[in-house]
């Protein structure tokens, strides 16, 4: 039932994100991006137990992947046979020497405008990877808090594991979200992001777009 009220909410919001802006005129969402983030909304939270990152990311529906991804080219990592990608350890260690540095990152409730930060570094000595940073609202005290590590399972899956805090003023009264635990953000079609995507708001029940961009 949580599921199902989380996916209602989602939807709720995103009629009148659509009706607002068949009456003002203003762009809001671009009707692509209204339908894709739906469909996100039921995928997501209708059955999360069978969620595949592999099969997420080549839906069709999305477009069609890019074929490099921080210098490695989709065509030259195997996969198993579930179809997943499998990296040797000199391509993974080439990624995530490529995506070492700032990105952008954001929360829809925020802005899709004005992009907060995080910094994904690596330690020398264990050579764990580490993401850090967020992103403050300009007109109100809402914000993104983003603290922990990274594993990379592919170019298409980054498996992050630590806290993510959301303040956003018309969500849980205001107060602070913080997630704890071990999250997937995913590549799908031809998205220049990885998005979280246990989006379901555990106070709220709505959905929480996080996304990590690639540049």
């Amino acid at each position: 039932m949580k599921n199902i009220k989380g996916i209602s909410v989602c939807l709720i919001v995103l009629s009148a994100v659509a009706a607002l802006t068949s009456m003002t005129g203003v762009c809001l969402l671009s009707a692509e991006d209204f339908a894709s983030r739906e469909q996100v909304a039921y995928e997501s939270l209708e059955e999360p137990q069978n969620y595949d990152p592999d099969k997420f990311a080549l839906d069709a529906n999305r477009g069609e992947l890019r074929k490099e991804y921080f210098g490695i080219k989709l065509a030259d990592l195997k996969t198993d046979s579930n179809g997943h990608f499998i990296m040797t350890e000199e391509q993974r260690d080439l990624f995530i020497k490529n995506i070492l540095g700032k990105h952008m990152c954001s929360l829809q409730w925020i802005s899709w405008k004005q992009f907060g930060s995080v910094t994904i570094s690596q330690d020398s000595d264990t050579g764990i990877v580490f993401i850090k940073g967020g992103q403050k609202s300009k007109t109100n005290s809402d914000y993104l808090e983003i603290d922990g590590t990274l594993t990379v399972i592919s170019p298409l899956h980054l498996r992050y594991e630590g806290e993510i805090t959301t303040c956003v003023y018309h969500i849980n009264d205001g107060k602070p979200v913080k997630r704890k635990g071990t999250y997937n953000f995913t590549v799908a079609g031809q998205r220049r992001y990885w998005r979280m995507q246990e989006m379901n708001n555990p106070k709220d029940g709505c959905c929480d777009y996080v996304d990590i961009y690639f540049d």
